[in-house]
């Protein structure tokens, strides 16, 4: 099973070369479009992104996109309080919402 993956025209992920991989993440940051979505919410930032770099290293399905929660502490940087990943585009836009709900919810899961 690959390590890196890229996204084709319809936001499918497939197995790619480090070489492929490293091109097209850094056209994507050149172009802004690692972002599946990004919002603020309150003083909360929620960013889902791209990664195309398989985070189960081989162990079932590859999750290659990320979603971090950060508060936004005044006295120091952006702390991480929150994170998922997932396999598909589709999974990681659900999870997005998922985790802009848990921050409307007071950062905590519902009942």
């Amino acid at each position: 099973m690959s390590e890196f993956y890229k996204l084709d025209e319809n936001k499918n992920a497939i197995p790619c070369s480090l070489e492929e991989w490293a091109n097209q993440l850094e056209e994507m940051r050149m172009n802004n479009k690692k972002h599946v979505s990004e919002e603020m919410v309150g003083n909360y930032w929620v960013s889902t992104v791209w990664l195309g770099l398989n985070h189960q290293f081989g162990f079932g399905r590859p999750l290659l996109f990320e979603t971090m929660v950060f508060d936004h502490d005044p006295n120091s940087n952006r702390n991480e309080i929150y994170m998922n990943r997932y396999s598909t585009w589709q999974e990681a836009e659900e999870g997005h919402k998922k985790a802009v709900k848990w921050v409307k919810n007071g950062c905590k899961e519902e009942k």
